[in-house]
């Protein structure tokens, strides 16, 4: 299951189940970089009292403990990359409340700072995601001053102008990896709103239409932008094709998965949607007859999995393996 039972779940959800947190995080593998910070409150252009007041008033505080203090739960997986689940989410949401204010030159500081203070592609990786995150709330802060203007924005148009947002300031798949779980919550309280008000419904409508939500939830449809695809919506008779034909629920979970994020992929590359269905479509009859063959059940996987490489480039299939953080693909499992 991938959220609660919850009518209303809190955009905010995050997993219960520490058991495949990984072991290293900032906290663990930082080291205190042997180098100077040139912002407010930890400046070493100190020489007199003049300049430390100067640069106070040019710019707020900043305070590196509280920094290294946000960013300290974040995961580090076995190669050096940082585990982009919701508690990393959770603390840059932390970092941001004190960078908030922040001006360029602090920030690349900061930055400098982060990636002084974690070693290799990890401190890079790090600096990088913290500032191109900052970059984007504060983008968000001004787009939604302006967006309060439009009195017929739509809630579903109003998000799907953030995750544009976020994708020209952040990396699509490390911003699909931070927010894929916020943006399924987010479509699914839209969604209910809207059959909710929806006066051409009738009581029994509504309640078919709001269990139909709550599936689409839990089965991780609503982690993707369908829209202009019916690859989705075809999951349901799929899986009951792929239950007549004695599939495993292992395989039939990562047939789920590997639509899903195919259709992922096509947003996050920017693929030509039409061009981008054609293709899917010429997929899905070459897999279905895989499927059907008479092939033992691991052979089937393997094909199927080359079978992307025919159809799809190397960025959409980079993008389909990987828009979501291992957190969410295993509740997809569960």
């Amino acid at each position: 299951m991938l959220w609660p039972d919850s009518p209303e779940p809190d955009p905010g959800w995050t997993s219960s189940d520490d058991s495949g947190r990984p072991e290293q995080t900032i906290a663990s593998e930082w080291r205190e970089p042997d180098t100077s910070i040139n912002v407010a409150g930890e400046s070493e252009a100190s020489d007199t009292r003049a300049s430390a007041e100067e640069a106070e008033s040019a710019q707020p505080e900043i305070s590196l403990d509280r920094l290294q203090h946000a960013l300290a739960n974040i995961g580090i997986d076995e190669d050096g990359n940082l585990v982009l689940d919701e508690i990393a989410l959770a603390s840059l949401r932390e970092a941001f409340r004190g960078l908030e204010n922040a001006g360029p030159d602090t920030l690349d500081e900061l930055k400098r700072y982060v990636e002084a203070g974690l070693a290799g592609e990890t401190g890079v990786q790090a600096a990088s995601i913290l500032g191109d995150y900052i970059n984007y709330r504060k983008a968000l802060t001004a787009a939604e001053a302006d967006w309060a203007e439009l009195e017929d924005l739509a809630p579903r148009d109003k998000l799907e102008r953030a995750i544009e947002l976020r994708r020209q300031h952040m990396d699509p798949l490390t911003a699909s990896q931070l927010f894929a779980g916020e943006d399924a919550h987010q479509r699914y309280l839209i969604a209910m709103e809207e059959v909710r008000t929806n006066p051409d419904l009738d009581g029994e409508q509504r309640q078919q239409a709001l269990s139909r939500l709550r599936e689409d939830l839990h089965s991780g449809a609503l982690l993707v932008d369908s829209e202009g695809t019916d690859a989705v919506e075809k999951l349901r008779s799929e899986r009951q094709s792929w239950e007549s034909m004695g599939l495993s629920d292992k395989t039939q979970d990562y047939l789920e998965q590997q639509t899903l994020g195919l259709v992922a992929a096509r947003d996050l590359t920017g693929t030509d949607a039409r061009d981008w269905q054609n293709r899917y479509d010429q997929f899905s009859q070459q897999r279905d007859t895989i499927l059907s063959a008479g092939l033992s059940e691991d052979e089937k996987a393997r094909q199927v999995e080359s079978l992307m490489d025919t159809y799809f480039t190397a960025e959409e299939v980079e993008a389909a393996s990987n828009w979501l953080p291992e957190y969410l693909k295993a509740e997809l499992s569960d």
